[in-house]
């Protein structure tokens, strides 16, 4: 498939994803890649392949209830509450008239594999607890994903042998813990919030006030959320200079290998 149909694809599900937010007042932002192509080019990164938003926990929680009575019937929300076989922390949207063949998660028979956009819950977070906080995400993160047999490549022997044995959980319990040590301190006002669900070492935990305030930027035909500093976030996420530099030639290319199939109606 061209990478243009593919994001062709991809912002149908995005407009859906908008439509449903603003019918029950949700707030989200535009994140990563694809705030930075709404800054720079009203319209995805050209070589980007996917949309990525972030929700403060208790709207994101608000998305998982309403969506799946709210999408068309070309969209399917998945996340690990409701699909025992989905390995990742975060939801995903899908387009059901298309197959993925991804290398990583093909085995799992119960997981979508229709093309996507990322939901990334955001949660308060301490700084001076962050790194331990995030170890024990990635504990059960990796029990999660032994227990569902998905290649973790090199780790060394001893996180092996603590998610082997952490793994022996049944699967509701460590969606259960899950849960709630990514929402550890949602209750406290913490002054921080991060992306527990899925770190990034390279990236801060950015002020919670910063996801309290949010604009609206184009991104093609559309008017899409964006918290109102998004400059101080995509300058953490990529550069100072942001605007004015590109990455390396051979790194201007869709960032998830993948076959990717259109199902004929």
């Amino acid at each position: 498939m061209e990478l243009s149909r593919l994001q062709d694809l991809v912002y149908n599900i995005f407009v859906e994803f908008d439509r449903i937010c603003r019918k029950y007042d949700l707030a989200y932002s535009m994140e990563g890649g694809t705030l930075l192509g709404a800054v720079k080019y009203q319209n995805f990164v050209p070589w980007d392949d996917d949309i990525d938003v972030i929700m403060r926990r208790d709207d994101y929680e608000k998305f998982l209830k309403v969506a799946p009575k709210e999408l068309g019937e070309d969209f399917f929300l998945q996340s690990y509450n409701n699909v025992s076989q989905f390995p990742l922390n975060y939801a995903k949207i899908c387009y059901n008239k298309v197959v993925i063949y991804d290398y990583d998660y093909s085995h799992l028979k119960k997981m979508h594999h229709g093309i996507f956009m990322d939901i990334f819950p955001i949660d308060n977070v301490k700084v001076d607890k962050l790194k331990k906080h995030c170890s024990m995400v990635g504990v059960l993160t990796g029990a999660r994903k032994t227990k569902l047999k998905v290649n973790l490549g090199k780790l060394p022997k001893l996180k092996r042998i603590v998610y082997k044995l952490v793994s022996k959980l049944p699967m509701s319990t460590l969606v259960s813990l899950q849960n709630k040590v990514c929402g550890k301190y949602n209750k406290k006002d913490t002054g921080y919030r991060y992306e527990v669900c899925n770190s990034n070492k390279k990236f801060p935990p950015m002020p919670s006030k910063m996801y309290d305030e949010y604009i609206e930027l184009q991104f093609r035909d559309k008017k899409f959320k964006a918290i109102k500093d998004y400059d101080k976030l995509l300058k953490s996420r990529f550069s100072e200079d942001y605007m004015e530099t590109l990455p390396p030639v051979e790194n201007r290319k869709p960032s998830h290998n993948q076959n990717i199939i259109e199902v004929e109606n």
